[in-house]
């Protein structure tokens, strides 16, 4: 009789401890009893419910609520077996009230994801291709070619080259002098014109001159070399120097270098292009990824939809509460939030790529989405693809020409500077004739029978010759320079090649492994939807999955994304990207035989 009471009072503990739990658990862990009362609620009119309250409500009205702890406290008064009585009594009768009659209908949930679809609106202010062909990435570079503002720019570099050249050979031109006097009326009336034409020859430092003059009228006897017979007076001569400035001078070294400046301007021009270019690429291969994580963020959305009808389904029949059908549709606006986000990312990425696709007229081009294709699949590299690329940069990289070309000018420099440190010896002969009425051999000491040769010997040499010495030795050390940057830009390029090739293959390396996952994660979360359909998960557990699925996904999109974007940089460090590639795999040149 002792055990029989023992184990009726353990009994009756363990249904007071149940009834107190029941009473102290909050509705909204516990499904949905009276559909019915719910869409009559939610329906309502008069004051639309919230939300939690659709969600949550678990009564109708007139449903019993479990008793509360104090009263259980005091059926602990009465006797064992009038006390558990009154417990079993006071519990409510889930089995009738928990199955919803065939007839009731889920509430329709204000707010829901299904019925706030994210609006999808153009980019404004932008013609937009919406041409069916893909695009590809050498129209990309193309239009970087044709059209791209900052590179047309750059190639100004010739013309400005060129003009600079046209202004050091002005120093070359053929010098044209005229001038007139007349002194009247005075004590000396006259008249004199001048007219004279000077030639500086573009070798040897050979200056020619010559000239006509005439002079009329009375002149004072000091100024009498200004009188003229009737014809006038010709005059010519030629002026060389004989040391100094004879084997160049600063008019030659100027043209000399505008003339390397004019070649200059081509590894500019190369340089800044292989800069835009691999600019364009980079863009060109976000804007293409961008497509395929919008395309992974719809799928997600629509596996989350399809599970909503399941679920629906199964909270009708009574399987599971409402609030699993909530949790999905909260989920489905999360991932159709994720949906708004990436197609900003598309958006923004077509904005970045407008910037070098551009229309026959040079204004930005936005890529419709129809001409978005899947990022290709890497290819292994080889070793060998190192070598050649190495190879071909040593010898095609613009650094190399630049540098070169800027050691011609500064050797330009130094044949001046050395030059200028010989004496200046200057030989002339020059002459000249009257010709015309007025012409005597018996005209005296005023007479006009002139005919002169004159030759001169001008020497001229500052005695330290500093500013020479001194240009010799800032020449030489820039030369020094010159070499030492030729020496560090090799090292350069040669670095850059292997840290380009160096992420290359690293790319592909992390897509084996980002693939791997995507697969692993595939089948992770198509295992954990079959468990959720025959009641063994729930829609939490589900949701992990997938976002790991694509988490997964993406990551996969990016690691394709950055083989690419290597691909492109290696094929700028070894200047071969250009409009002539076409951006996609080159079998010959990934895969060398």
């Amino acid at each position: 009789m002792l055990r029989k009471r023992i184990a009726l009072c353990l009994v009756l503990a363990l249904a007071c401890l149940a009834t107190r739990a029941r009473a102290a658990e909050p509705s909204l862990f516990t499904p949905a009893r009276s559909l019915a009362a719910l869409e009559a609620t939610a329906f309502s009119p008069a004051a639309p419910p919230s939300i939690a309250l659709q969600a949550f409500q678990d009564t109708a009205v007139g449903e019993t609520l479990p008793a509360p702890a104090g009263a259980a406290d005091d059926a602990l008064e009465g006797t064992p077996e009038d006390m558990l009585e009154e417990l079993l009594e006071s519990l409510p009768n889930e089995q009738e009230e928990f199955v919803p009659t065939p007839d009731e209908k889920l509430p329709q949930v204000p707010g829901g994801a299904k019925l706030l679809k994210p609006a999808e609106n153009p980019i404004p202010g932008a013609a937009t291709d919406d041409r069916d062909a893909p695009l590809t990435l050498c129209e990309v570079l193309q239009s970087v070619m044709l059209h791209y503002p900052l590179l047309q720019a750059v190639e100004r570099e010739r013309t400005i080259a060129a003009g600079r050249l046209t202004s050091a050979m002005g120093a070359f031109d053929t010098n044209v002098m005229g001038s007139g006097n007349a002194l009247a009326p005075g004590t000396y009336e006259n008249y004199r014109s001048d007219f004279g034409i000077q030639q500086m020859l573009p070798y040897g430092g050979v200056n020619l001159f010559g000239g006509y003059r005439t002079g009329y009228g009375n002149f004072p006897t000091y100024n009498l070399q200004r009188l003229t017979a009737d014809a006038g007076e010709f005059r010519g001569g030629i002026a060389m120097p004989l040391a100094k400035n004879r084997e160049i001078d600063r008019q030659r070294a100027t043209r000399a270098q505008a003339e390397l400046d004019v070649s200059l301007a081509e590894p500019m021009i190369l340089r800044s292009r292989l800069d835009y270019m691999r600019a364009a690429a980079r863009s060109y291969w976000n804007w293409s990824g961008s497509g395929e994580r919008r395309l992974a963020a719809d799928y997600l959305v629509d596996l989350a939809a399809e599970r909503d009808v399941e679920i629906a389904l199964r909270v009708k029949t009574g399987a599971v509460a409402n609030i699993e059908r909530l949790d999905n549709q909260q989920n489905i606006a999360l991932r159709q939030a994720v949906v708004v986000q990436a197609d900003r990312s598309v958006q923004q990425a077509t904005i970045d790529l407008s910037m070098f696709y551009r229309d026959p007229a040079g204004k930005p081009l936005l890529a419709g989405r129809k001409r978005m294709r899947p990022v290709p699949e890497p290819i292994a590299p080889t070793p060998l693809l190192f070598e050649q690329s190495l190879a071909r940069a040593m010898a095609a990289r613009p650094e190399f020409q630049r540098l070169s070309l800027q050691r011609e000018k500064l050797l330009v420099e130094r044949r001046l500077a050395e030059n200028q440190i010989l004496p200046g010896l200057d030989a002339q002969v020059a002459g000249n004739q009257d010709a015309g009425f007025g012409k005597s051999s018996l005209s005296g000491p005023f007479g006009l029978d002139r005919q002169v040769l004159e030759a001169s010997l001008i020497f001229q040499m500052p005695a330290q010759r500093r500013d020479a010495r001194g240009r010799v030795a800032a020449t030489q050390s820039q030369l020094m320079q010159i070499q030492r940057q030729l020496q560090f830009a090799e090292d350069q390029i040669r670095a850059e090649v292997q840290d380009t090739y160096s992420a290359l293959e690293r790319a592909y390396e992390f897509h084996r492994q980002a693939e791997q996952r995507v697969d692993l994660a595939h089948i992770v979360a198509r295992a954990e939807r079959e468990q959720l359909r025959l009641g063994r998960s729930d829609v939490l557990r589900v949701t992990l999955r997938e976002q790991a699925k694509f988490d997964a996904e993406l990551l996969e999109i990016t690691a394709r994304q950055e083989f690419w974007r290597a691909e492109s940089d290696l094929r700028a460090a070894d200047a071969s990207l250009g409009p002539e590639s076409c951006g996609f795999p080159d079998i010959q040149r990934l895969h060398c035989p």
